[in-house]
């Protein structure tokens, strides 16, 4: 049994990447050096070995894991917080994801918890716009909406690295858009 102290949380699942049991791990943790990692099922903590993992980008892997096939298999997944053996993230070299001091970019903050108390949103950065000339934001809600934000200064009013959640101050109705 994996107890709750020989654990260290290192980011969250997003979204199946097509329909072959492909997910995306958002971390900033080397996936490949790991033999597991871990999910908390109805308060066990499982393990899941990667059969396949490839970058896909700053701090997201897109990851197979052994016995998951499909995407209907991976749908649990989502959204759930995912943590490494503590032990293995020190033989790697690893620890705490986290910018590496050049200063941040919109995919350091992928997995980041994500709230604007004023707005009344909460919910988890799952991914980043690019495709578009303004940057977004792809977060997913408590509720379950996908809300696209833009990434600008002026609407972030504090990033905690150590608790990985940011605090934004949005403008009154772009929820609305």
């Amino acid at each position: 049994m994996i107890r709750d102290n020989e654990i260290t949380l290192i980011g969250y699942f997003g979204k199946p990447h097509g329909v072959n049991g492909e997910i995306n791990l958002l971390t900033d943790v080397d996936v490949e050096a790991l033999s597991c990692v871990i999910v908390d099922v109805d308060g066990i903590n499982v393990p899941f070995f990667p059969d396949s993992v490839r970058p896909r980008g700053t701090g997201s892997y897109l990851v197979v894991m052994d016995g998951l096939t499909n995407e209907d298999e991976v749908i649990p997944l989502v959204n759930r917080k995912v943590y490494a053996l503590k032990q293995e993230l020190i033989s790697a070299g690893g620890g705490d994801p986290g910018p590496d001091g050049d200063g941040f970019y919109a995919e350091d903050l992928i997995g980041y918890d994500v709230e604007d108390a004023e707005a009344g949103l909460s919910g988890i950065i799952e991914d980043v716009d690019d495709t578009t000339e303004n940057v977004l934001f792809v977060v997913r809600a408590g509720d379950g909406r996908r809300i696209l934000i833009p990434v600008a200064d002026e609407f972030i009013r504090d990033i905690d690295v150590d608790n990985r959640h940011v605090t934004l101050y949005l403008p009154a109705g772009i929820l609305d858009l």
